[in-house]
């Protein structure tokens, strides 16, 4: 029994290291496709036409405030055409502010705020850092396993 519950303690961060990493990882490459689409997207300002709230600021159950949001309705010009879209989940702004966009040249009513990668790359290595923990944990649980093996032959054998 004293065996079991060293395993189950030393391998608590193990526990959670891994499944963290896989999370972690897997939403990194889900943003990573999703923003390697978005590569060719030209850069663009857009007017802010208009602002409705899309969800109210509130303070959570651990007393942490969360910020309202708002769906921001866009206008923008592309080769002389005017086109019009929105993004949802941003801070406030106010109508006639100019925000920098970017739109899709095959279908400039599909819009973005960012190419970026780097938010998908730093999910990916934090990700594969917890994994690498969590292995490493995994690694020190197992030898301090064969550790208490080894002294309890060591104390059968007298």
């Amino acid at each position: 029994m004293n065996k079991i519950i060293t395993i189950i303690r030393e391998s608590r961060l193990a526990r959670f290291l891994i499944p963290a990493g896989l999370m972690l990882t897997v939403f990194g490459v889900f943003f990573f496709v999703i923003n390697s689409k978005n590569q060719d997207y030209i850069k663009t300002e857009a007017t802010v036409t208009r602002v409705e709230l899309e969800q109210e600021a509130y303070t959570d159950a651990s007393g942490n405030r969360v910020e309202a949001t708002y769906l921001i309705g866009l206008k923008y010009n592309v080769n002389g055409q005017d086109y019009e879209s929105e993004l949802g989940g941003l801070s406030n702004m106010k109508v006639g502010e100019k925000m920098t966009i970017y739109y899709n040249p095959a279908d400039p009513v599909q819009i973005t705020q960012t190419t970026s990668l780097i938010l998908p790359v730093i999910l990916i290595a934090a990700g594969i850092a917890a994994l690498v923990g969590g292995a490493v944990s995994i690694s020190n649980a197992a030898k301090k396993l064969k550790r208490m093996n080894e002294q309890e032959k060591e104390w059968a054998n007298g």
